[in-house]
């Protein structure tokens, strides 16, 4: 499964080109790859599929197809069971379910299939919810034998009864149809007459009937004592049981392993009522019994190895993974760390416990995540810092430190499994990436003023007016006004109006207001989308100026856009971009040549902003349309 998600082609999917994945995506990919067990991530809204080779054995004829596509096209026959669990998942809850029923289509049929499997939130590096982890081992082989073997013990003890009230029937209603009904019978049926003392306590039972397989175990026995042929019934209880039915007249069943001189095994026994007496029917189930103890010894077998199989590739995986991973009981005490936790702090086992692992984190940093995994115990919920701890040689490296609760079918926390992961190089890269850019932004404003003054100066030697001197100071100082909003960004968000005006002013927008019509809702934009925007509403508004609606007097500009969002703060965000009353030269109207900014509308944006485009030239009239999906990569609608 590592070579084919390596080789499929993602670009195809929701989930985009391999490249361009999320850390967090990429190590949860990691992680299943190297388990085991039967593993799939569901990543993003779409539920996009990636799994492992347990999971890829469970799929049947849905691999390799499954690879990628999104779950709910993979598995529609399960949707209506699966889609109320995701929507909680989404929501932050883990659940966890054993022997489940899934009616599944993977050999060509529907079959159902058992499953105990658990549910649990995927998180970004932002610590949002995106996508779903679904760990699951098939049980099906189980569940159908403990059906099978109930179902048999159902009917056996049906039996049974049926055949002690059939038998009870036939007592009552002849000596001679009751012999004959014994003589057939496969059980041992015997009735006994109970023996009083003077003051008529019952001290032995006397045979007075005893079918055909009966005789054949004990011999004839009729008229002969109970005690004095049989003692063991006392130490069985046998006895007791027979005084009991006689003076209640309550009946009794019970099993009982039973040594005689002719055999040793176990019986199912029936006692009823009859006369001064009792009336029995035996059944030997010895081999039933065997039978019954192996399944229950073969059980217990399969639990263990499985929890053994579990705990080894748990500590295999421990010992492979690069990341500090530990794990510990419901009260957060230290049961077993990896050795990667060992070997790069320095401590021992012993040095890990009962709270020591403290003394490995910076004193700084010590307080909070104390706090923060007290919290997340007591709230029993995914815990998540960012500290910094000691390597054995001294040297403090900042980590990404999650621990997350395991639940039982009651919802009981019974343990905590943790992980750290160094994130110190990537600290660093992110403090001197903002310098970088910073310095950046100051350099580039620099470089807007030299080309200011050297304007200025050219302007000088070839003596244009102080109209257009003003225009181009004030239309470069625009330019310079973009930029500042990017090295503002972190304080003041920018918005899509500001963007707009900016680019429109900037190429002299100011002296054709009473022309132009903007309008449309707040909505502040990512810092990663407003250069690519920013492109496209420059060419829009350099070719409005030089050949659209702003050469001539009658030209009209309208500039609006729409946002419809969700409760989760995505949805859709529509610019539209109208010019009116365009005056085309004749001979410009023939086949229209692709220049710089369509392509970059038309092909640009939908590869970098996942947008969606129509750009349509008129006679007298250009309309351009840019669909955008709110969220992350774009930006979001704002109250502010």
């Amino acid at each position: 499964m590592a070579e084919r998600i390596r080789t499929h082609d993602w670009s195809a999917t929701a989930l985009g080109a391999a490249d361009t994945w999320s850390p967090s995506l990429r190590a949860t990919i990691s992680l299943l790859l190297g388990c085991g067990f039967p593993m799939i991530a569901l990543w993003g809204r779409d539920l996009i599929q990636v799994y492992n080779d347990g999971f890829r054995d469970l799929m049947g004829l849905k691999h390799p197809a499954g690879l990628g596509q999104p779950t709910r096209e993979c598995w529609p026959e399960v949707w209506h069971i699966n889609a109320p669990i995701y929507d909680r998942v989404w929501g932050g809850e883990t659940f966890t379910f054993e022997d489940a029923l899934y009616p599944l289509s993977r050999s060509g049929r529907v079959e159902d299939a058992w499953f105990t499997l658990t549910y649990s939130p995927l998180r970004d590096e932002a610590g949002e919810i995106a996508g779903i982890l679904v760990v699951l081992l098939e049980t099906t082989a189980r569940v159908l034998a403990d059906r099978a073997l109930r179902e048999s013990e159902a009917r056996f003890r049906a039996e049974l009864e049926q055949q002690v009230q059939e038998r009870t029937a036939e007592l009552q209603a002849s000596r001679d149809l009751l012999k004959a009904t014994m003589d057939s019978s496969m059980d041992m049926i015997q009735v006994f007459k109970a023996v009083r003392d003077p003051s008529g306590e019952i001290v032995d039972f006397e045979w007075i009937l005893n079918n055909h397989t009966s005789e054949s175990l004990y011999g004839r026995v009729r008229g002969e004592s109970l005690l004095e042929r049989n003692p063991g019934v006392i130490q069985e209880g046998i006895f007791e049981t027979f005084k009991r039915v006689t003076e209640t007249g309550q009946p009794s069943t019970a099993e009982h392993h039973y040594v005689h001189e002719q055999f040793d095994g176990w019986f199912f026994q029936c006692a009823v009522k009859l006369g001064d007496g009792v009336a029995t029917t035996t059944k030997e189930i010895s081999a039933w019994k065997a039978a019954q103890e192996e399944v229950l010894r073969l059980r217990d077998e399969i639990a263990q190895a499985a929890l053994r199989e579990s705990e080894e590739r748990f500590r295999a995986l421990a010992r492979l993974i690069p990341v500090l991973l530990w794990r510990t009981d419901e009260d957060g005490r230290h049961n077993s760390l990896n050795e990667a936790w060992l070997t790069y702090t320095g401590q021992t086992p012993q040095q890990s416990q009962d709270g020591s692992w403290l003394e490995a984190i910076h004193p700084d940093d010590r307080e909070a995540a104390s706090a923060a995994f007290r919290t997340g115990r007591e709230q029993q919920r995914l815990i998540e810092v960012q500290q910094r701890i000691r390597r054995h040689d001294g040297q403090y490296r900042w980590f990404l430190v999650r621990q997350a609760p395991i639940v039982d079918a009651e919802g009981q926390v019974t343990q905590w499994i943790g992980a750290a992961m160094d994130i110190h190089d990537l600290h660093d890269l992110q403090e001197r990436q903002a310098v970088l850019v910073a310095e950046l932004q100051h350099r580039t404003r620099n470089l807007l003023g030299v080309v200011r003054s050297i304007a200025h100066q050219t302007m000088v030697q070839t003596g244009p007016t102080e109209r257009f001197r003003e225009q181009f100071n004030d239309r470069l100082a625009a330019l310079s006004r973009v930029q500042g909003l990017l090295s503002r960004s972190d304080q003041e968000p920018i918005t899509l109006r500001t963007l707009i005006r900016t680019e429109l002013e900037a190429l002299g927008g100011g002296d054709y207001a009473d022309r132009i019509h903007i309008a449309g809702p707040p909505v502040r934009l990512r810092k990663a989308s407003v250069q690519t925007l920013a492109l496209a509403v420059h060419e829009l508004a350099t070719n409005a100026r030089k050949y659209g609606a702003l050469t001539s007097e009658h030209g009209r500009l309208s500039v609006t856009w729409q946002a419809d969002g969700d409760d989760r703060g995505g949805g859709t965000l529509l610019i539209e971009w109208i010019e009116e009353g365009i005056s085309r030269p004749r001979e410009g109207r023939g086949p229209t040549r692709r220049g710089y900014g369509r392509e970059l509308i038309e092909q640009a944006m939908p590869y970098a902003l996942n947008a969606k485009t129509r750009y349509e030239l008129g006679e007298t009239r250009l309309r351009c349309a840019i669909e955008l999906p709110l969220g992350e990569r774009f930006g979001a609608i704002s109250t502010a």
